[in-house]
């Protein structure tokens, strides 16, 4: 179903007032009703695509299991979350893990009994699906008139309910190390995303654009594609857009067409001629520096000034007359880029879950302990990581580093239950079990003034040669694109981080003790944080966010801060070629400027030493 809606004012006629025209429509009271009863009863685990999300956009799926103080439950749990994300490809999904009915949540999308047919019988009744008794059982339940669906997972014993997991994960998974043509974003853009691996050219018709004309100031059109985790060429590459499109004569030069890449400018092509044009494959290079492992978008936008805009006329109609238009035959080219893994690099992980979603090698997860708050966090996080990845993630549950010592990682649970050492080995204080304190849980009764460090450090940084070396280091940045880490020819000392007041959770990445693999640890101050922060980051929009070293989301749960990695570790990830080698040391020395530098002085010496000694073997001596 797509909903199309034209929108026209008189208020003003600037470029800048449809920036402030907008329409929302209220998810509380916006509903499809159908005639036959029988068209909305979740009858197949393909219906999980229909779950309605509640009006923040959340689609809140309680998972209740009895057995949940067993040992051996947690990761029965976490397997079945991932099977309901995979068949479901919600962007926001939020799961909620209980051991009875009682404590769920009254606003969910979705209930999941897991369990013996003994212990959910209980529950259920009479309603329990037929042959759970009797063997596995994946099954909705007849409608019970609370407004949600629920799914039963049952059968005689574990064995049985394994066997129903395993028989909704079988339709979804795909064999390892297999290439996706596409990320999968039909729930809430169309069509999926094209993943490019190497040199592509994809039409504009290809990727979702129809051609269109349009009589308004401000046109957009946007469009999504994919790139691999191991993505290298963000210093140096830049792929084209070849336009096919026109504007008439009554649009003035200064109108501009400007291209975003994630909502970063990447481009801006000024619109000069006086009496119309019409492009073909007009070229416009964007650069991509800005796109990142997984899910990336490019919009274009038309800022079409015009004499009877200008004027603005009181009481003058609205003209139809198209004043530009776009051609689904243009073209979005990509060339041949790097291929190179990383690490630490959230942007993998939070772009197509690499490392943990593409092996066949087991992760170790580790948990503090199986309760609701740390099962319910460590489920968003699996099943973010199993959409984005495309498959589930296979994992082992444990409660010990030690085990994880050479492997893969991933560590949920609040600080004071991550294991010792696990914390400085990816770059974040031991003190912080003990400091971290986010400032909405903090009290001051006493009315006293805080005092903190990092006040003080604003204080003495604020210096006028501070802040004049900092408007030179922005000036590079922005005119040059150099930054003062491409200035060194080491990388900076990676200092531990510290939690600052206004964090509410935290992601961090760092390499093993062994140097093997990566390690991920998602954590928050307490186990209720914990659960809520994790359903905000898991959020479409917010996952994507991931990138570096360290991510925070703060205690307004909207903003994600990022930490870059100073120095990262390679992993060659296609077999050995001088192409992707050449591409390599291309990108790695277009981000070290003084080893490039270097380099070249380094060759002309050698040039001037080899000519020398060549020209003095030519010619006749006197």
């Amino acid at each position: 179903m797509t909903v199309r809606v034209r929108q026209r004012h008189r208020t003003d006629c600037t470029i800048q007032s449809t920036y402030e025209l907008w329409t929302e429509i209220e998810a509380g009271g916006t509903f499809m009703s159908f005639a036959d009863p029988a068209a909305s009863t979740y009858s197949s685990f393909g219906d999980l695509r229909a779950l309605s999300a509640d009006a923040q956009g959340q689609t809140r799926i309680t998972i209740v299991a009895p057995a949940m103080d067993r040992n051996d439950m947690g990761a029965d749990i976490l397997r079945l979350a991932q099977a309901i994300a995979l068949h479901s490809v919600q962007p926001n999904l939020a799961f909620s893990v209980a051991a009875t009915l009682d404590q769920s949540p009254d606003r969910q999308s979705l209930r999941v009994l897991l369990g013996s047919a003994d212990e959910l019988s209980e529950m259920a009744g009479s309603a329990l699906p037929a042959g759970a008794t009797l063997g596995p059982v994946a099954a909705f339940m007849a409608a019970n008139g609370d407004g949600f669906p629920t799914l039963v997972v049952s059968g005689r014993n574990r064995q049985d309910w394994q066997a129903a997991i395993e028989q909704m994960l079988r339709p979804v998974d795909r064999p390892p190390g297999t290439r996706r043509d596409a990320l999968i974003t039909e729930p809430w853009h169309l069509p999926n995303a094209p993943m490019i691996y190497d040199r592509r050219s994809l039409s504009f018709g290809d990727l979702g654009i129809r051609s269109a004309q349009f009589s308004g100031r401000r046109f957009t059109a946007d469009f999504q594609f994919a790139i691999p985790p191991d993505f290298y060429a963000g210093s140096y590459g830049e792929a084209r857009l070849l336009l096919d499109a026109a504007f008439a004569a009554t649009v003035k030069p200064g109108s501009l067409i400007n291209v975003y890449v994630n909502d970063n400018i990447a481009a801006s092509l000024p619109l000069t001629s006086r009496n119309g044009a019409i492009y073909r494959q007009l070229p416009v290079k964007v650069t991509m520096r800005h796109f990142r492992p997984g899910l990336n978008q490019i919009r274009l936008e038309a800022e079409l000034l015009t004499e009877q805009d200008e004027a603005c006329l009181p009481g003058a109609p609205a003209s139809d007359t198209p004043r530009f238009a776009i051609f689904d035959t243009s073209r979005f080219v990509v060339p041949d880029f790097g291929r190179i893994a990383q690490w630490p690099n959230l942007g993998a992980i939070g772009g197509t879950g690499y490392p943990y979603g593409l092996g066949s090698t087991p992760v170790a997860l580790v948990i503090e302990r199986d309760d609701p708050a740390s099962l319910s966090a460590a489920a968003n996080v699996l099943a973010r990581v199993a959409i984005v990845s495309g498959r589930p993630v296979a994992f082992t549950l444990t409660t010990s580093a030690d085990a994880a010592r050479e492997q893969d990682a991933i560590f949920v649970g609040a600080i004071n239950g991550i294991p010792a050492g696990v914390l400085a080995q990816v770059g974040v204080t031991e003190e912080s079990r003990t400091a971290w304190m986010p400032a909405a849980g903090r009290s001051n009764a006493s009315g006293e003034t805080r005092v903190d460090i990092d006040d003080w450090s604003q204080q003495v940084q604020g210096s006028r040669f501070m802040a004049w070396i900092r408007d030179v280091e922005t000036w590079f940045s922005e005119t040059f694109g150099i930054t003062p880490e491409m200035l060194r020819f080491a990388p900076r000392s990676e200092a531990a981080f510290v939690p600052r007041q206004d964090d509410a959770f935290l992601t961090v990445q760092g390499a093993n003790p062994g140097n093997s693999g990566v390690w991920t640890v998602f954590t928050a101050p307490d186990g209720g944080t914990l659960a809520r922060g994790s359903a905000v980051l898991s959020k479409h929009g917010m996952w994507e966010k991931l990138a570096g070293r360290i991510a925070t989301l703060k205690t307004d749960m909207e903003t994600v801060a990022i930490e870059p990695a100073a120095s990262t570790s390679f992993k060659q990830t296609l077999a050995p070629s001088f192409t992707n080698y050449r591409l390599i040391a291309a990108n790695w020395l277009s981000a070290n400027i003084l080893s490039y530098s270097l380099l070249l002085v380094l060759a002309c010496i050698l040039l001037g030493i080899a000519t020398s000694a060549l020209l003095s073997r030519l010619g006749r001596r006197r």
